[in-house]
């Protein structure tokens, strides 16, 4: 796990429309892998991450680390 990553207050950078919802709300990251189920290993070393919102509740999907930055 990217210890570095996890805890980090983010802000979506990704211009995908399904993350429409959560652009310009601050996230923060819960856990963050480059391995494992669901992973691209053509991303790699990128990070897969998943997130909560500042209210605790989940974020339905996962971003990669080009997807966000760190505010």
């Amino acid at each position: 796990m990217a210890h570095y990553l996890v805890g980090k207050k983010v802000r979506i950078i990704s211009d995908n429309e399904n993350y429409t919802k959560f652009m310009n709300k601050t996230l923060i990251c819960t856990f963050a892998s480059n391995s494992g189920n669901g992973y691209d290993d053509s991303c790699y070393p990128e990070m897969l991450c998943d997130f909560k919102s500042i209210d605790g509740k989940e974020v339905p999907f996962a971003l990669y680390e080009y997807e966000f930055e760190i505010i």
